[in-house]
Order: C-alpha cells, then structure tokens, then sequence
C-alpha cells in the first residue's frame, strides 16, 4: 500500500523524518518497502513566466525564449516544444539542478549557436508522465516567477510503499496506518467525522 506523507499528517500530527518513520513501522510489523522522496524530482526547478517566444534564426524547430524567473534580468532559454509561447507560467529547471527522471544536470549550453540558461519542462522531464506531448503550462494565472513548482505539482511529497500481514486488515487504508503512527508516536490523531446521511424512504402512491 502506497502512503503519502502529506495526507497521512492531515490525520496524525508528527514530526518524523521519513526514514525514521519507515524504520519505527518496520519495528512494528509493517515493512516498508520503498521510500518515494518526490522533492527529489523537482528540486530547483521553479515557476518562470515567458515574455518573449521567437522562432530560432538557425533551426525551424526551435524557439528562443525570454523567461522571468524573479531575477533582476530575464534569461535565454532555448526550447523545442510546439505549444511553448509567451505570456504563459511553465515548470523552469534552473542551471545546476538535477533532473533524476532523465538523468541530466543542468549547465549553460549553446543550441544551434544561441546560448540556453535552463530547461522548460515537460511532466515527463519531472517524472510524473511516461510521455508528454509539450512543456507543462499551469493553468493559474496568479503565480510568482521563481517560485518552487513542487506544491503546484504534489512533488513536496514522500510516499512510503507498506506491506501489512495478513492479520492486519486495519492497516490496508490511510486511517488504519494514521492510528497505527499514533500509537506508535503518541502523537495526536484527528480522524474527521463521518457526515451522516439521510436516506429517503420511497412511497407508495
């Protein structure tokens, strides 16, 4: 069973790191298996805005475009995608970030003899899609350039991938294991109420 850190702490408040989490719930019977660290897919790529998008002088595929990235000047990315146009939030890896899903660490390049700062990305290049068609664009339209595309993205999580045996049914869904984090911690478990429903009994006419 895959657990998110970010939802587990919506119903058990705690404070552990992950690995010491997954090492207190191995303690305890259930064996964590895997330990998905998703900040690691995304850190350094930030929110840039396009001001500029014009067509590369020495490659029809291209596009040489002006991105703010909440610096004092703009800078110069190169980019391939079809559906990359000005006035539009997109994902930026800035220059030394490391994309793990491709295994490439930003560095300032040349493409076709123009010089790119950074990568616009695609959901791909960040690891949340097999394959993408374009760069990611975000829909929202109240962004700041140069802010941490990772909450945008559901990427400033942790998931725990738990094995539970067979006698603990309990701990086949994210309550189950929320009561199980606080027994295990002592910390405070906040299990929001069940809404009741009201069930209209049909009549005959």
């Amino acid at each position: 069973m895959r657990i998110s850190l970010n939802w587990l702490r919506e119903l058990v408040d705690f404070d552990l790191e992950p690995e010491v989490l997954a090492q207190t719930l191995t303690l305890a019977g259930f064996e964590v298996e895997e330990i998905e660290d998703r900040r690691a897919w995304a850190n350094g790529v930030v929110v840039g805005r396009v001001l500029e998008c014009q067509s590369h002088p020495n490659a029809d595929k291209l596009s040489v475009c002006q991105v703010d990235l909440g610096g004092a000047e703009p800078v110069t990315i190169v980019c391939g995608a079809a559906n990359v146009r000005s006035q539009i939030f997109v994902p930026v890896a800035t220059l030394g970030t490391y994309l793990p899903a491709i295994d490439l660490k930003l560095k300032p390049t040349k493409l076709r003899g123009v010089r790119s700062e950074g990568m616009i990305c695609s959901l791909a290049e960040l690891g949340l899609e097999k394959e993408s068609q374009g760069i990611h664009t975000f829909p929202q339209t109240d962004l700041q350039p140069g802010q941490d595309v990772r909450p945008l993205l559901g990427l400033d999580d942790v998931i725990l991938d738990l094995t539970s045996t067979a006698n603990r049914a309990d701990a086949l869904s994210l309550v189950g294991v929320a009561r199980e984090v606080a027994a295990l911690t002592g910390a405070k478990l906040t299990i929001p109420p069940v809404p009741s429903l009201e069930i209209q009994e049909k009549t005959e006419d």
